[in-house]
């Protein structure tokens, strides 16, 4: 591709949707749209040409080189719309990943099963389980008929600090007409009243049969219950035969593969909403950790080219919503929650946990595996995935590789093995951590670590890239430090920005481009070989700042973007980026002196 043809590839933001079957199939932290990837990749290379990803998280690089040999509608709507200068056809990608569950993701996906027999054997695996354990979910609908559980919502018990009294959180704060959710506790006994987040919880003792010993924890009663009998949705409150079933769940034991092992807690480990919660087994309700270990034992039955693939739809419904915590939240004008996963990023248990149907979710989710392997079925594009560091990327020759797409962890934004950990427990095969690239204090591992390991990685690219390759980097960071490692560890290995545009990660369909919807901007680099000398005695003052933030303003509006200051403070990354300054300054400080700039301009007018 031409100097000029990649430079007006990368003159506007590119749209990047977070919707669709191959990116639904499995949720996956800070993940890309394979259709955007997939454009990137046929603009950048030949048919043929090998392509790398150096973080590989869940494998959409390799999906996109399929996409490049069986393009959608959407890619080439996207294609179009960017005017990118394309070559379709096979790819031979190469990702490295170092989580083992982004390695299992992205092998399971980029060498799909046939999809209609996976369908038949996912349809068939809900099947047997429910048979034998659909009675866990079975329940006394309103009009004492049969129903089954669609979610139930429990609630933590509080304790008064002044009289002792008990009581649940959900009594206490919550207001269903018209529906509130209170942060003040007022205790109906005594009327002490604080903060709710100040009110001691309530603790019980309780035999772990799984551990074979007493553990002390939260205690948590059933207070909501969401049910459906035919095709009819009911709600309503906890009857005596719901705890009589909890009893009889007690008390029916599933010889469970899962390993009993100790979490390794750390960064995201609160003492408060995780007190009592030890083992892995303890973020699950028992009748969810019993449907879990039943489905997952169950796949051992089904035939084994299958088995992967049934694997992985059972772990995309698990950390995110067969767990404590999945969560309800309200939202306007709603009557009732609204239901919804786990919180992003964390690994945050709310005040009032939710209990989802497992066979209900797995049956819906069926559909967009079976969809996501139908659309790269016929492609002839080649992926593999190798799950490993990338800092040693020994497989690939120098001066071999003509692309490479990627997008590294941001510093300590997510800690990925951590939050990788329940999902990797299920497939017996954890992340060893000793390489990966993070800032991470229970990893001891500060900005110097996470420099070093980023240079490691650049390093190799620099190896491996042919005399005219390019990479492609994704990246963002509200720290000017991180940035700096960043500048750091690409430059000493003998790489430097060519050009850069904007990633936007849309809400929605890319036809809702220029409709009313939150966009998010991060930096996208285009990398090749050659030195420059870093203008480390260039200084930026708050005067040169608000300068740089009206030229910056001014190009927005010529290119008719949608205006944030998220996307501001990403194109003003690009413009240091590009003429190799140092980012002076965190979002938080650039965003404060964006807002005076607009005052005194609006004062002005």
């Amino acid at each position: 591709m031409s100097k000029s043809s990649y430079k007006k590839l990368y003159e506007k933001a590119f749209p990047s949707k977070r919707s669709g079957n191959l990116y639904n199939a499995f949720s996956y932290p800070t993940k890309i749209s394979p259709e955007v990837i997939a454009v990137f990749i046929a603009s950048h290379t030949e048919p043929g040409d090998i392509v790398v990803d150096t973080f590989g998280g869940s494998g959409t690089t390799g999906l996109a080189a399929h996409l490049c040999s069986a393009p959608t509608p959407e890619v080439l709507e996207i294609a179009k719309e960017m005017d990118a200068p394309v070559k379709w056809g096979p790819r031979k990608a190469v990702l490295y990943e170092l989580s083992s569950l982004g390695a299992f993701i992205a092998k399971t996906m980029c060498t799909p099963p046939n999809p209609e027999q996976f369908l038949f054997e996912a349809i068939n695996l809900l099947k047997r389980v429910e048979s034998k354990f659909g009675w866990m979910y079975t329940l006394e609908d309103p009009n004492g008929k049969e129903g089954f559980l669609r979610h139930a919502i429990w609630s933590e018990m509080l304790k008064c600090n002044n009289c002792g009294h008990e009581s649940s959180y959900w009594d206490s704060a919550i207001c269903l007409n018209p529906l509130t959710m209170s942060d003040k506790f007022l205790c109906e006994n005594c009327n002490y009243s604080a903060n709710i987040n100040e009110i001691n919880r309530v603790t019980e003792e309780y035999f772990d049969q799984i551990l074979e010993k007493k553990i002390v924890r939260k205690k948590r009663i059933l207070t909501r219950v969401y049910g459906q009998t035919g095709k009819v949705k009911w709600v309503r409150e906890p009857l005596e035969s719901d705890n009589l079933k909890l009893v009889d769940i007690e008390e029916n034991i599933i010889d469970s593969k899962f390993p009993i092992e100790e979490i390794k807690w750390g960064d995201l480990y609160r003492s408060g909403y995780h007190f009592g919660i030890t083992h892995a087994h303890h973020f699950y309700t028992k009748r969810n950790y019993q449907m879990l270990s039943e489905l997952m034992n169950e796949v051992n039955n089904a035939p084994k080219e299958m088995q992967s693939a049934l694997r992985l739809l059972i772990l995309s419904y698990n950390s995110s919503h067969s767990t404590l915590m999945t969560r309800v939240v309200v939202k306007k004008n709603q009557k009732d929650f609204v239901l919804t996963g786990a919180q992003s990023g964390v690994l945050y248990v709310s005040n009032i946990p939710v209990e989802k149907n497992i066979l209900v979710g797995l049956k819906r989710k069926i559909n967009t595996f079976y969809k996501a392997f139908q659309t790269i079925e016929k492609s002839t594009s080649s992926v593999e995935v190798i799950n490993q560091s990338s800092t040693s990327m020994k497989e690939i020759g120098s001066n071999t590789v003509k692309y490479i797409f990627t997008d590294p962890p941001f510093g300590d934004y997510i800690p990925y093995s951590e939050l990788n950990y329940l999902n990797e427990l299920w497939l017996n095969q954890t992340t060893q951590t000793e390489k990966e690239i993070i800032i991470n204090s229970s990893q001891k591992k500060g900005i110097a670590e996470y420099q070093y390991l980023m240079f490691k990685v650049f390093q190799e690219i620099s190896r491996i890239l042919q005399d005219d390759g390019k990479a492609t980097v994704v990246f963002h960071s509200a720290k000017s430090e991180v940035w700096k490692a960043l500048q750091n560890a690409y430059r000493s290995a003998g790489l430097n920005v060519v050009t850069s545009s904007v990633l936007d990660k849309l809400q929605g369909s890319f036809k809702q481009v220029s409709s009313n919807i939150t966009v998010k901007g991060d930096p996208l680099l285009l990398l090749e070989q050659g030195e420059n000398t870093l203008n480390i005695g260039t200084a930026m003052d708050e005067i040169s700042i608000e300068t740089i933030i009206s030229k910056l303003l001014l190009e927005i509006r010529m290119r008719d973007e949608i205006f944030t200051p998220e996307r501001l403070f990403s194109r003003f990354i690009n413009f240091c980026l590009e003429r190799n300054l140092e980012v002076p300054l965190d979002a938080n400080r650039f965003y404060n002196i964006l807002k005076s700039h607009l005052n005194s301009q609006e004062s002005v007018q």
